[in-house]
C-alpha cells in the first residue's frame, strides 16, 4: 500500500502545473460593476481574483477577465475594449497590461517598456520611424505642398482615390521617399528623392490642376 501511495505522489508532482508569478502591475485596477460580453476563452471557478489572473497570463489570447467575487466565477476574455462593457453589479473587469514582449509596435517601430497609469493597459511606448505615428505606429503621418511637385525622379505610379492611399503606396514601395498626387486624375507618382534633396517645381498646377507634393512628416502631433 505504501508503494502505491508513493507512486501516486510521484505522479502528482510530475504532472502538477507550476504556478505562474503574476506581477502586481501586470493588470489594471478593476472596473467594478461591469462585465465584458461575448464568448469566453475559458470559464472556471477560482479561489480569488489572483488565481483568475494566473489563468489569464497562461493564455496569450486572454486580454482581460470578468470576475465575480460571490462564487469565484472567472471568465477569460479575448478583448479588453471597455467601450463594449455591460453593466453588471455582480462582476468586475480586470484588463491585462500590454508590454513590449507582446510586440505591439508596427511598421518598424521600436518598443520601450514604461510605467503607466493603473487604469491604462499600455505599459509601453513605441518610437516610430519617420512617417508613422500613433500608439502602435499604425498611422501614416505626412504633409503636403500645394501646386508643387518633383520631376524626373519617378519611383512608381498608381491610380489611387486619396492622398492617404498614395502615401500608403509610397510606404509599401522600396525606394520611395515622397510622392506627387494629382487630385483631378487620381494619379500618384512616387519620387526617389525628397524636396530637401531636389528643388520643388512650384508651377506644376499650370499643367496638372490640383497637384500636391506629399512627404513623410517626422514630427508626430501625439
Amino acid at each position: 500500500m505504501d508503494g502505491w501511495i508513493l507512486t501516486l505522489l510521484t505522479l502528482v508532482r510530475l504532472f502538477q502545473v507550476s504556478p505562474i508569478t503574476v506581477k502586481q502591475d501586470a493588470f489594471t485596477l478593476p472596473t467594478i460593476g461591469y462585465r465584458l460580453p461575448g464568448e469566453e476563452l475559458k470559464t472556471k471557478q477560482t479561489q480569488s481574483t489572483f488565481f483568475c489572473a494566473n489563468e489569464c497570463v497562461r493564455l496569450d489570447e486572454c486580454l482581460a477577465y470578468n470576475y465575480m467575487h460571490e462564487n469565484g466565477t472567472c471568465q477569460l476574455m479575448p478583448t479588453a475594449d471597455l467601450s463594449k462593457a455591460e453593466p453588471d453589479e455582480d462582476f468586475q473587469i480586470i484588463r491585462k497590461k500590454i508590454t513590449c514582449i507582446d510586440q505591439p509596435c508596427m511598421h518598424g517601430g521600436t518598443c520601450r517598456d514604461e510605467p503607466t497609469s493603473v487604469n491604462d493597459v499600455r505599459g509601453y511606448k513605441c518610437i516610430c520611424p519617420c512617417g508613422r505615428c500613433g500608439p502602435n505606429c499604425n498611422k501614416l503621418h505626412f504633409g503636403q505642398v500645394e501646386n508643387a511637385c518633383i520631376y524626373l525622379f519617378n519611383a512608381g505610379y498608381q491610380k489611387v482615390e486619396s492622398q492617404q492611399e498614395c502615401m500608403s503606396f509610397c510606404w509599401d514601395t522600396q525606394g520611395c521617399r515622397s510622392a506627387d498626387y494629382i487630385n483631378s486624375q487620381g494619379a500618384c507618382w512616387l519620387n526617389s528623392v525628397t524636396g530637401d534633396e531636389e528643388p520643388l517645381t512650384m508651377d506644376c498646377d499650370k499643367w496638372y490642376p490640383g497637384v500636391a507634393y506629399l512627404f513623410f512628416n517626422c514630427t508626430c502631433d501625439d
